[in-house]
């Protein structure tokens, strides 16, 4: 079916030939490399088999391939054999020697070869398949035997009425630097599925750098997985004709200078009734565009009738917008009770804009907010494309019970959460995504930082000094080290909407692994109004946040050290009630100076936004500029509910651990060891919520584990400090000489507090000033569901609170022993888990009190043995 001949030009090869129409089995092995001549058409009753590792080229847009309606193709390669369909300039780009054989595959594999814009070089694959369609030559019935169309790029008739129809297999196979722009209506594809069947299997494919779109599906009802997308010109993924197929694992990465939609999807541009309509379900997809691309478009566009599933994706970059949604008969589909729904689900979307705004006569905010675990949000994607942790908090669509093609997945996204950037589904047999992934990470100093011409542990050192006055990624690789105070931007004020003159915000993304360090309690970094950090570390790979000393292992006393660096300071625009001046608490106006000349904090905006904390480490910080002004490992200075905090540790902090002072942020999953005041501090009318609280006080130092105040120079000034804690275990040394209380209700504090263990503090609870303990009477103080083991439950000072008394008016308090075990943080502590004590107090469901928490039946900050969310990602000294 092929003859050998040389192929002559500035490089010869060596290729066997495939022209005109193949008309029975014909089998290419992987010791030849074959040369496309003009189209190749495999007819009805013929079968092309591919072997694995073999190449295919073609020298121009009218060499492809096409499988006709009734023959098939058989192109199974490996992930370490990718069948590879590519052009005869890439095979030649950079040899200055004639090709052989042996040295096809070579070439083919290198993406960096001179050729990485190159597209249009060959046609490319058409298959033609019997499923049906609904766009039909002539006045056939959609879906119907007649219903046939001509393909484009005169690839011959497809359609049909058989939705199992097969035309064969494609496995490991990569298509790049091939279409052809016939004219405006027709072009060449990637991959052109054209009526094709679900009796095909298709699987890990992979096209590259196309004329056209990359894929485009033309009615059938063909189902894939593993696809991977790069630098396609047009659309990445498109959709036409009536597909009904199904996709999961679709990865796309537009390219910044051409390319227009990652997913087009139509139902019929002449007829967007026409049926059967265009009605797939796609699953674990990521997009990634490029927000400085003057060409890429929407993220995704819904129009001319399509209906579908669309769940567990991302989508990250659109400088237009990240989905639109166009014409009146494709809004109908909404909600759609005969089968063809459109739904958006477990998505989260990072675009210049979430949706367009072109005149739809369906707001699609609303149409996205009315799905579960939708999210417009920073995305904290790994390496570019693997799931963070902002990709994992969000809530999986089990897609299984949809359709048994799909797997069961763990995350939203093309990726798992166990997959790296050196092995995951991508690896091996595609190229362009996770290029470098073997290759040693870079070591350069990104600009906006510093090469200070220092190593340490053979990591370049790049330094952060003065303000940070534009967007700056910490990528992986060098370690950064933070030289005075550094500030994250400039103060744009209180207000969102009125910015201060010369405000300027910007954003500070701190890659999974990255250390940052401090060498003095000057060093310290603060993030300010209207900027954001995201600091976007994993359990396998937090961010880390420490001293100087820590790095070099210089530290002689790991348990006691402390007040090695300044800390972290997060400024923020929501309400306070503690303002320089004489403007009222909770207003825009009502500003307050932080602590440490970090800037000012606070406002009116109960949402306000400063980025992410995941995955985050602070050790060995704090400093103690005065009695009245100390650094903390991280100050939350008027942060609002919008930003997220999720897995945080402070280690042997000088002052507190964490204080908020006012402001509305949330707080789940916290350690607090060792740290030499109090580990969890409040002040200035917080009224946030927290979530899974772990503290071990350090005996030789520190002071409570909780002290929770409103106001100090006023008791009831407003708003009121109220916070929700549940699930919190604090533990400490009964005989400790500078440990005091476990928990301090004072200065007219409010708020609830419910499925707690508080140990060995040498007094477990202490209620002050008559203000607090009014708000105790009122009903806005309210704890329960506690275990308290301490040598003294409550404090018997002199204040004439009765706190024996308050509390005994809770629920479900518990005097008990304890019966902790397992892990612990300190050997000479009790640990975590829960035993028969803990276990007999009747929990509190904390997702009653507060959409914020889970649903827990079990008081404490732990489960069981079994639950370890507080291991493998934090740093214990004593270790």
């Amino acid at each position: 079916g092929t003859t050998l001949e040389t192929i002559d030009g500035a490089v010869s090869i060596d290729a066997c030939v495939l022209e005109g129409n193949i008309t029975s089995d014909v089998t290419l092995t992987a010791d030849a490399a074959y040369a496309i001549s003009g189209p190749v058409f495999v007819d009805d009753g013929a079968t092309l088999t591919v072997e694995a590792g073999t190449v295919l080229f073609g020298a121009a847009g009218s060499d492809y391939i096409v499988v006709s309606t009734g023959g098939q193709i058989d192109a199974q390669g490996t992930a370490s054999a990718p069948i590879i369909l590519t052009s005869r300039q890439d095979m030649v780009n950079g040899s200055d020697d004639d090709i052989d054989n042996s040295d096809a595959v070579a070439l083919a594999s290198d993406l960096d070869a001179g050729v990485n814009n190159a597209s249009g070089q060959w046609g490319g694959l058409v298959i033609n398949g019997l499923a049906p369609i609904n766009a039909c030559d002539g006045s056939a019935t959609g879906g119907s035997a007649d219903c046939q169309k001509s393909g484009e790029g005169s690839s011959g008739l497809f359609g049909g009425d058989d939705p199992n129809d097969s035309s064969g297999t494609l496995n490991y196979v990569r298509v790049q630097f091939a279409g052809f722009n016939i004219n405006d209506e027709d072009q060449l594809n990637g991959i052109a599925f054209q009526g094709v069947g679900a009796g095909t299997e298709a699987d890990y494919l992979q096209v590259i750098n196309n004329e056209d779109d990359g894929v485009e599906f033309f009615g059938g009802t063909v189902n894939v997985k593993h696809v991977a997308l790069l630098g396609n010109k047009d659309d990445s993924f498109d959709v036409t004709d009536g597909w009904v197929g199904n996709a999961q694992y679709v990865l796309i990465q537009q390219s910044v200078d051409a390319g227009d939609r990652p997913f087009e999807l139509d139902n019929n541009g002449d007829d967007n009734t026409a049926l059967p309509r265009s009605n797939p379900t796609v699953s674990n997809y990521t997009v990634v565009q490029n927000l400085d691309s003057a060409i890429n478009s929407f993220g995704i566009l819904f129009r001319e009738g399509f209906a579908g599933e669309f769940y567990n994706g991302v989508v990250v970059g659109s400088p237009a917008a990240c989905l639109d949604i166009d014409q009146d008969e494709t809004f109908a589909n909404i909600g759609a009770a005969d089968g063809r729904d459109l739904v958006l689900q477990s998505t989260l979307f990072d675009c210049a804009e979430p949706f367009s705004d072109d005149g739809n006569n369906v707001d699609l905010a609303t149409f996205f907010n009315s799905f579960p675990n939708n999210v417009i949000d920073g995305n904290t994607l790994q390496s570019g494309y693997l799931p963070g942790t902002r990709e994992r908090s969000i809530g999986v669509t089990d897609v299984n019970a949809i359709d048994p093609f799909f797997d069961d997945v763990d995350t939203i996204g093309a990726f798992s959460r166990t997959e790296t950037a050196s092995d995951n589904w991508a690896t091996g047999w595609t190229i362009g995504f996770f290029a470098d992934a073997d290759e040693p990470v870079t070591q350069d100093c990104p600009a906006g930082t510093t090469d200070n011409g220092e190593e340490i542990d053979g990591q370049k050192v790049c330094s952060l000094e003065g303000n940070i006055g534009d967007d700056l990624t910490l990528a992986a690789g060098p370690m950064y080290e933070l030289v005075g105070p550094v500030f994250v931007g400039t103060d744009a004020g209180a207000d969102p909407s009125s910015p201060v003159a010369g405000g300027n915000p910007v954003t500070l993304t701190i890659e999974a692994g990255v250390t940052v360090f401090g060498a003095a309690g000057s060093d310290y970094l603060v993030v300010t109004r209207g900027s954001k950090i995201r600091s976007n570390g994993t359990a396998e790979a937090p961010v880390v946040l420490t001293a100087r000393a820590d790095v070099e292992d210089t530290i002689t006393d790991r348990d006691n050290a402390g007040g090695l660096w300044g800390g972290l300071v997060i400024n923020g625009r929501a309400p306070i009630n503690a303002c320089d001046g004489a403007a009222t608490g909770g207003t825009v106006d009502c500003q307050k100076s932080g602590e440490g000349s970090s800037g000012l904090f606070g406002g009116a905006s109960a949402n306000d936004d400063s980025g992410s904390l995941f995955y985050t480490q602070v050790r060995y910080a704090g400093f103690n500029i005065n009695d009245e002004d100390q650094l903390n490992g991280i100050a939350f200075q008027g942060v609002g509910n919008a930003t997220d905090v999720d897995f945080i540790q402070v280690v042997n902090n000088e002052d507190d651990g964490v204080e908020f002072f006012g402001g509305t942020v949330n707080v789940s999953h916290v350690v607090l060891l060792g740290n030499k005041d109090d580990s969890f501090d409040m002040t200035d009318g917080w009224v946030g919520g927290a979530q899974y609280v772990v503290i071990y006080q350090n005996p030789n130092a520190g002071d409570r584990g909780f002290e929770m105040d409103n106001n100090g120079d006023d008791n009831t000034a407003l708003p009121r400090t109220a916070p929700k804690i549940v699930n919190f275990t604090t533990i400490s040394n009964p005989a400790s000489a500078v440990n005091t209380q476990g928990m301090l209700f004072r200065e007219g504090l409010a708020g609830e507090f419910y499925n707690g263990i508080i140990v060995g503090h040498p007094v477990c609870v202490d209620i002050d000033q008559s203000e607090t303990a009014a708000q105790a009477a009122s009903g806005d103080l309210v704890a329960g569901s506690m275990l308290l083991d301490c040598p003294t439950t409550f404090d018997g000072d002199s204040d004439g609170i009765d706190e024996a008394g308050i509390f005994g008016g809770f629920s479900n308090i518990s005097t008990a022993t304890n019966t902790l075990s397992g892990f612990t943080f300190r050997d000479d502590l009790p640990g975590l888990v829960p035993g028969d004590a803990e276990q007999d107090v009747q929990a509190v469901d904390p997702a009653t009190i507060d959409a914020f928490f889970d649903s827990v039946d079990y008081i404490g900050a732990v489960e069981n043995a079994s639950d370890d969310w507080y291991q493998s990602w934090t740093f214990n000294p004593a270790d």
